[in-house]
């Protein structure tokens, strides 16, 4: 798979594959600002997109491949636009990436997990296994 990143971003930004809900497997596809070389599993399969922009904007979203995923070129253009960041994705296999997106704030619900589980690991009176 090839994946070109351009436009305004810096070295906070990722993007990255996953896929399984227990045992998640994590595919980095653009971290340190270089994109990461990856073979992946030819069947179809389902993946979840994540993109993490700074620690302030998230975008989500599953990705059906119903060929050989490794085949297929994504390129992700970013630019800020009214204090808003936007990304422009193309796929050149799954045609529903073909889009604009903007990135948003992650939503209260999932910081509030993420605060509680950081409390829960930062607590001395945490059991040890």
């Amino acid at each position: 798979m090839k994946v070109i990143v351009s436009g305004e971003f810096d070295e906070k930004l990722k993007i990255h594959f996953s896929q399984g809900n227990w045992n998640t497997k994590i595919y980095p596809l653009f971290e340190n600002l270089n994109p990461v070389n990856i073979e992946l599993d030819p069947d179809p399969s389902l993946f979840k997109l994540t993109i993490i922009y700074g620690a302030e904007k998230y975008y989500f979203e599953n990705v059906l491949y119903i060929s050989n995923p490794n085949l297929d070129n994504l390129s992700f253009h970013f630019y800020k636009e009214s204090e808003r960041i936007f990304c422009k994705i193309k796929s050149e296999i799954v045609l529903e990436l073909n889009k604009e997106i903007v990135l948003n704030p992650l939503p209260d619900c999932i910081k509030e997990l993420d605060d509680a589980l950081k409390n829960y690991n930062d607590d001395d009176n945490c059991a040890s296994l």
